[in-house]
């Protein structure tokens, strides 16, 4: 299945009883419609953030060359942030605990270094090259690409995360 196809409404339990301190712990996995949600005891509720969410971070890896591309770009980069916090705290409220732990987590972090790193690498070769991305649509293609690795690798990591949740 794609990473961006809806799963099928499909609704599986399992319970796993650990002994940790005495305790039992329950947790469950359930698919339902396209959404991903996970319960357990001791986290509380996980509810996948949609991938289009990830589109705001992908702009904002990308906003050097779209500022690049064109001096006036930081208007609409401003305008994708007021509207990145906006979804955040109304529409995707209850799936900011998700998001939160997305960002804390050690893969998103080897994620965001690995961009980074990316985008520097293919500069410097393109460089040796004597290839330089000086043009607005050079730029432009730069930020297309590091978009679509963005979403791709942050919708990709909230999948682990919520199947790694699942089997706890």
């Amino acid at each position: 299945m794609a990473i961006t196809e809806a799963p099928e409404a499909v609704t599986a339990t399992r319970t796993a009883t650990a002994r940790t301190s005495g305790t039992a712990r329950t947790s469950s996995a359930s698919r339902t419609s396209g959404t991903d949600t996970v319960t357990t005891k001791n986290t509380g509720e996980y509810k996948a953030v949609p991938v289009w969410f990830f589109a705001f971070e992908g702009l904002i890896g990308a906003s050097y060359d779209v500022v690049k591309s064109s001096p006036d770009a930081w208007m609409f980069l401003a305008a994708a942030v007021v509207v990145n916090i906006v979804l955040a705290r109304t529409v995707l409220r209850g799936r900011l605990k998700m998001a939160k732990a997305l960002l804390k987590g050690r893969r998103t972090r080897k994620i965001a270094v690995g961009l980074i790193a990316l985008r520097l690498g293919v500069h410097l070769a393109l460089g040796a090259v004597g290839a330089q991305a000086t043009s607005a649509p050079a730029h432009l293609a730069f930020a297309v690409v590091m978009c679509g690795a963005t979403v791709g690798l942050l919708a990709f990591d909230q999948r682990v995360m919520l199947r790694a949740l699942a089997a706890a």
